[in-house]
């Protein structure tokens, strides 16, 4: 069991480390030895110690290596460094342990030990419990004043991040065996239905846009493509192997009244001439979908443009190397003004200082929620920072 005295992750203890979240103007090892620490070093991603090419200075001595750490110092031989050549290069081992065992590495050399708790800040503990102990926005407890600057760098993190993120979703569908520009427009309607399948019935969606792709779309008009997909759905005479999760869907998403909207739109996308996306004025083309297909104006369509076509046209202009087009899927997304569900603006009304502009309609917001504030990931996050160095 961890030390009661730091009862938190290791990766807690790496960000104090990474971040030098303790007093480094009197640090001793356990062995009583002066210590500098001069740069902490990179986080090591892959195997190997934590932290590399750090430079510490030991008893007036500069060392240059690696830093592992451990809740505990005997952590170093449960995890088998002691016979482990790639531990070699340790110049510090790193614990939050008050009675450290001494370490060796596989050479045989013997590695100082710095103990970090009696270095720590008390803010820092009460911080961190608070956030470990809240139940609601983690910074919320305890933390009584938050910079709006800092938040809204966070936000625009968050916002740059969402945005990877959902290109990273739409490449999910893209077929890189086919013609890359017919890869491309099936991904994105495959991102369509995706879409229209928020949050309940995604994968039926999915698997009805497959069925979809494979018509002979230019062969039927529009209303016998919409019969046809309702029918495959099961929403006609015959059965259908799609299962549809009905429970809690508002009457306005139930997939009877989303599946004719989403083929009208894919429709669309099919038939769209290819170089027209090349064009950096494309993402007028949306606007155009909207109306030709009386869609316009709703919600959901404002979500679908930010979440799915937006992320369609970067990923277009990276695949093509077309960066005029990147460039303006940048910067639609960065001006991107949309409808938030309130389930993820909610938790930043507490903080009365923080202007709702800040946050309310900005997609990043979604991702600082679910990427940040509900996994606990605090240590990573801008606020907390400038909670601390203030």
């Amino acid at each position: 069991m961890p030390d009661p005295n730091f009862s938190y992750s290791e990766d807690i203890l790496q960000w104090i480390w990474e971040e030098q979240f303790f007093d480094l103007r009197r640090l001793k090892t356990s062995e009583g030895s002066e210590i500098q620490i001069l740069d902490p070093g990179t986080l090591n991603k892959t195997d190997g110690p934590d932290f590399l090419n750090a430079r510490i200075r030991i008893d007036g001595m500069l060392w240059v290596g690696a830093v592992e750490l451990h809740l505990q110092a005997k952590g170093w031989e449960q995890h088998g460094h002691n016979h482990d050549e790639k531990y070699n290069q340790v110049v510090l081992h790193v614990v939050a342990d008050n009675n450290p065992a001494s370490v060796r590495r596989k050479d045989g050399g013997k590695i100082p030990t710095l103990n970090l708790l009696p270095f720590l800040n008390e803010n820092l503990h009460h911080i961190i419990e608070n956030i470990i102990g809240s139940n609601g926005l983690p910074c919320s407890s305890g933390v009584t004043f938050i910079s709006e600057d800092a938040f809204q760098a966070q936000i625009e993190k968050a916002n740059h991040e969402y945005l990877e993120k959902k290109t990273n979703d739409f490449l999910r569908f893209y077929n890189p065996y086919m013609v890359p520009s017919r890869a491309w427009k099936e991904a994105l309607v495959l991102s369509l239905f995706d879409g229209f399948g928020i949050t309940h019935n995604r994968v039926p969606m999915v698997k009805l846009g497959k069925w979809f792709l494979k018509q002979e779309v230019a062969e039927y008009s529009e209303e016998s493509l919409i019969q046809m997909a309702l029918q495959f759905a099961g929403f006609g005479t015959k059965k259908s192997d799609l299962k549809w999760n009905h429970k809690g869907v508002f009457p306005a998403n139930h997939p009877k009244m989303r599946i004719p909207q989403v083929v009208r739109l894919a429709i669309r996308v099919l038939q769209t001439p290819t170089e027209l996306f090349f064009d950096v004025p494309a993402l007028t083309l949306w606007e155009k979908w909207e109306n030709s297909a009386a869609l316009s104006g709703s919600a959901k369509m404002k979500m679908l443009y930010g979440i799915v076509f937006v992320p369609a046209m970067f990923s277009l202009g990276s695949l093509f190397g077309v960066h005029a087009i990147k460039h303006k899927a940048v910067e639609e997304w960065k001006n991107l003004r949309t409808v938030v569900p309130s389930q993820f603006t909610k938790p930043f009304i507490s903080q009365q200082h923080i202007s709702p502009e800040t946050y309310s309609h900005k997609l990043g917001v979604v991702h600082q929620v679910r990427a940040y504030c509900e996994p606990r990931r605090c240590h990573q996050c801008i606020v907390l920072k400038k909670v601390i160095s203030s």
